[in-house]
């Protein structure tokens, strides 16, 4: 068994447009992501994946600001979303959105777990994810 084989298990589910449903929001407004509703699909899916005996965790990697950590805490808890691990983009951090979660794919992901699968909505991010190997699910047309 190789040490890459003995990591724990994880599925990557996205916020913005997967998790969380952004009604009257802009995705640029951080002071405002307590108001998202929960995708009820998504939110089931990932229910179900953390309930299985082959997923060891669920990892959330977002496009939004490292400033709305606690407020997507809450929302994740208030939501009864599991998660395990959530990593966010820093501060002034202005890049696209695939490479900020491909530099966490790298740095912060496949260092810890053994990714068997993703759940995104944005087609730039969709399309790295697939580049990179990974088994990616599409929650929704996201081609902005």
């Amino acid at each position: 068994m190789t040490a890459r084989e003995t990591l724990p298990t994880c599925w990557i589910f996205d916020m913005d447009g997967t998790l969380a449903l952004m009604e009257g929001r802009s995705p640029y407004d951080m002071h405002r992501v307590a108001e998202d509703v929960p995708n009820p699909p998504v939110v089931q899916v990932a229910q179900a994946l953390a309930a299985h005996p082959g997923v060891d965790r669920i990892v959330i990697a977002s496009g939004r600001n490292e400033a709305a950590r606690r407020a997507t805490q809450a929302w994740l808890t208030f939501n009864d979303v599991p998660w395990d691990a959530l990593y966010m983009r820093p501060d002034g951090d202005q890049r696209r959105d695939d490479a900020v979660k491909e530099e966490i794919l790298d740095r912060d992901i496949l260092p810890r777990y053994r990714v068997l699968g993703v759940v995104d909505d944005r087609q730039q991010v969709v399309d790295m994810w697939r580049r990179r190997g990974l088994f990616c699910l599409q929650a929704a047309p996201g081609d902005f």
